[in-house]
This record gives structure tokens, C-alpha cells and sequence, in this order.
């Protein structure tokens, strides 16, 4: 496995190649993992005893990000801002201060510079560990992870090798918010990869139809491999009259959550707890204004963000604008058997259908009018005891979504592409 992002770096990709990963290796002999190296501090993740974790180096800029990052941790002056697992410096829950705002400029200063941003400075030490590998296990096939899509400079290595590889592509590397002086290399790169790769994967069906618009015709189908979840234990839902609203992740120019600010503020008996790093400067402000109905609960590892769903009524996620995309932690809030509340900005949003066909919850236009109608509706049910009645809660109506199953699917993609390459080991 190629994956830049790994365990215990908390993005969203390090998650989805740990759970492949754990999986993949109760069928396989060995299971390597190239990624990037460990930021000092945080110890390796517990993984079975035929995975092995190849670590290369980020680079000399993120190598003395990871020594600031890691001398931090122990300061007892310079607290304002906590680093998270992957060496990026984020507020908890306050805005950054002074020294985690430079690490930014100088992070967005590379990207502006590296193609396809400063995680670039990984490929060099990453392509010289993969090609040591492969010359020392010649291994039967390979999955290579985006994003980042440094994962795929460094994949594309394995066809050189002669080792079949699966793109795991789950999102578009040229995306509405690439930049613009880089949109032509990640055009191509992504149909290098499709084009270079034995299979290819995306997250939904949407966005598979929009690789195979962009590059087609091709010589393999996109499989859709989606975000999964993992079952928590069963916890009652909270007592009391009010309305619990929990969202964990991040907030992006293109998932922008005002319109569900307004209506929460609007709406009586209802509050909405936030989780996650560098929250905008309309978040802070309207925690700040309504203190009573948005509390800010900073940043969270990924087990504390599972327990913190538990504790919700309803679990809110807002879509992408304009980007067939969609968040995977609508998926992950399957786990929590919690009823969902999906705010989607356009049409194109494919997690509406995902939400309803399900019977999970409800998806609502990213309007405060209409979200303090649906608010209101929901918040009737809480204090009607239907809440969890209203919804389909059972585990058989998201069982597709479940890590397992999903990862049995990329399995029998790997299992093919190494019986049509004729690698397939015999035993004795």
C-alpha cells in the first residue's frame, strides 16, 4: 500500500487505509505500507503481526515543521494551538497563534510552488523505498491511496516494475478547488493514472461517472469503493426536551456551514456541538454570539470524535458545493446508528440520495429557513419520544457501507489483478 497518509496522522485517508489495511492482511502473507514518517511524539499504531510500515521522508521542510511540532507538545508556554498526529499545527478551539499561523503561510507557500502541493517534497525518499521493495519482495500487486495525490507520483513508479496496481483514486485529483496554475498537471495526472493503473476506484458513483466522462474510454470500470464506518457500541440516546446536534470534521470554503449556523441560532431547544481543527472565523463568531446553542469542542482524535457522535441526537453533515464529492463521514456516522441530518448546497450533491435511501435521516437545502423548519420538526420528535422511531436505525440498512464489506470488494479487485497478471503464489 502506497498511502501518504497513515495512522497516526487523523485524516479522513489515514482512516481508510488503516481499515483497509487491517483487513487486507487476514488474507494476505505481508502487508507493506509505504508512508511518511512518524511525527516524533505519537507512537505507532497497533496493526497485525504481518503488516509492516515503511516510513519516508516528508522532506526537509516538514521534517523541521515535525521538530517544532514535537518540542511544542511539551512547551508549556506556546499552548495556544495543539499539533494533531499528522505534524499540521491546529487551534483547539481558539484561533491559532502566531507561530501555528507562520506554519500555515509557509505550508500554502510550498503548495503554491510543488506540484501537486509541498507533500511533493515525500515523492523523492518515497520512489527510492518503494523501488527497494519491490527489488527485495516483488510483491504480487500493489494499492495506491489518493489523496494526496503525491501518493500517485509515487504509484506510477509500479508500472515501470511490472507490479499491477489499483488506483484508489476515491476523489477527482483535479477538483473545483485545484489551483488554477495547477489544474492542466492534475488533469493529467489523474488520467495517467487511470490510464497506468490494472483497476481504479472511487468513493461514489457520481464521481466514477465523472473520471470515465473525463477519460474515457477506458480500459478497466471504476469501482466504487465508499467511505465505511465502524459499529460503536449501542448507547441510549440523550434524555431531556432539547434537540442535541453533533459535527465532527473540518469546514471548508466549499462546505460552508452559515446557513446551519443561522437556523441553529434561530431555533430554540436546539444546540450544536462542533468538533474539529481550524474552525472559520464565522464559526468562532457565531460560537461566540450564541454561546448556549453552538459550543465548540476543538479538536478531537478519531476516538474521542466517535464517542462525542454517541452523545448526539442527531449527527449533521454538510455537503460539498458544486463537486460531485461527498463527505465520507456521512458514512462514518452510520456507526454511531444515530439519525442524520445531510445540508446539501446543489443538486450534485450525491449524499442526499446516499442519506434517504437508506432511511437514515433527512437531507435539507443549505437554507436557514428551511433548516429551522427541519430543526423544528426533528426537535418535535425528540420531546414525542419518535426520534429514533422516524428513522431506520438497524444495522442491516447501512451493512454495505461497513468496513468489511467494502473492503471485501477492493479485495477481489487486488485478487483479480493478480490472477490476470500471472503472479499468483503457490504454497508448498
Amino acid at each position: 500500500m502506497v498511502s501518504h497518509d497513515f495512522p497516526p496522522a487523523r485524516s479522513p485517508q489515514a482512516i481508510r487505509a488503516m481499515a483497509f489495511t487491517r483487513r487486507l492482511a487476514d488474507e494476505a502473507d505481508q502487508v507493506w505500507v509505504l508512508t511518511r514518517s512518524r511525527l516524533p511524539g505519537f507512537a505507532e499504531p497497533a496493526l497485525p503481526a504481518n503488516v509492516r510500515v515503511l516510513r519516508a521522508s516528508p522532506g526537509w521542510l516538514e521534517e523541521r515543521i515535525d521538530r517544532l511540532v514535537a518540542r511544542r507538545r511539551h512547551s508549556e508556554v506556546d499552548d495556544e494551538a495543539q499539533p494533531t498526529a499528522d505534524g499540521s499545527v491546529n487551534a483547539s478551539p481558539a484561533a491559532l497563534n502566531w507561530k501555528g499561523r507562520a506554519i500555515n503561510r509557509l505550508r500554502r507557500t510550498m503548495d503554491a510552488l510543488c506540484f501537486p502541493d509541498g507533500r511533493a517534497l515525500w515523492v523523492r525518499d518515497a520512489r527510492r523505498q518503494l523501488e527497494a521493495l519491490c527489488a527485495a519482495q516483488r510483491p504480487n500487486v500493489a494499492l495506491v491511496m489518493h489523496e494526496p495525490a503525491a501518493s500517485l507520483l509515487v504509484g506510477r513508479q509500479l508500472t515501470r516494475l511490472g507490479i499491477p496496481w489499483l488506483a484508489d483514486l476515491a476523489d477527482p485529483v483535479l477538483a473545483p478547488y485545484t489551483p488554477w496554475h495547477w489544474r492542466g498537471p492534475a488533469a493529467r495526472l489523474e488520467a495517467a493514472a487511470l490510464r497506468e493503473a490494472g483497476a481504479a476506484s472511487a468513493t461514489n458513483p457520481a464521481t466514477a461517472a465523472l473520471l470515465a466522462q473525463r477519460h474515457g474510454p477506458l480500459p478497466h470500470a471504476i469501482a466504487v469503493l465508499p467511505q465505511g464506518f465502524t459499529p460503536q457500541a449501542a448507547v441510549p440516546m440523550p434524555a431531556g426536551n432539547g434537540l442535541r446536534l453533533v459535527y465532527t470534521g473540518r469546514f471548508y470554503p466549499f462546505r460552508d456551514p452559515a446557513a446551519l449556523l443561522e437556523a441553529v441560532a434561530a431555533t430554540p431547544g436546539v444546540e450544536l456541538v462542533i468538533a474539529g481543527p481550524e474552525m472559520p472565523e464565522a464559526v468562532l463568531a457565531a460560537a461566540t454570539r450564541h454561546p448556549q446553542a453552538i459550543v465548540l469542542a476543538g479538536e478531537l482524535g478519531h476516538r474521542d470524535a466517535l464517542a462525542l457522535q454517541m452523545t448526539a441526537d442527531v449527527l449533521v453533515s454538510v455537503g460539498n458545493a458544486g463537486t460531485a464529492q461527498s463527505p465520507g463521514k456521512v458514512q462514518e456516522y452510520f456507526g454511531a446508528a444515530r439519525p442524520l441530518l445531510h445540508v446539501f448546497h446543489d443538486d450534485g450533491d450525491p449524499a442526499p440520495a446516499l442519506v434517504q435511501s437508506t432511511g437514515r435521516g433527512l437531507a435539507c437545502p443549505a437554507r436557514a429557513d428551511a433548516l429551522a423548519t427541519t430543526l423544528r420538526e426533528l426537535l418535535a420528535l425528540k420531546r414525542g419520544g419518535e426520534l429514533g422511531a422516524r428513522f431506520d436505525l438497524s444495522p442491516e440498512a447501512v451493512a454495505d457501507y461497513h468496513w468489511d464489506a467494502i473492503t471485501a470488494r477492493l479485495s477481489a479487485l487486488l485478487a483479480g489483478l493478480v490472477a490476470a497478471d500471472g503472479l499468483v503464489r503457490r504454497g508448498p
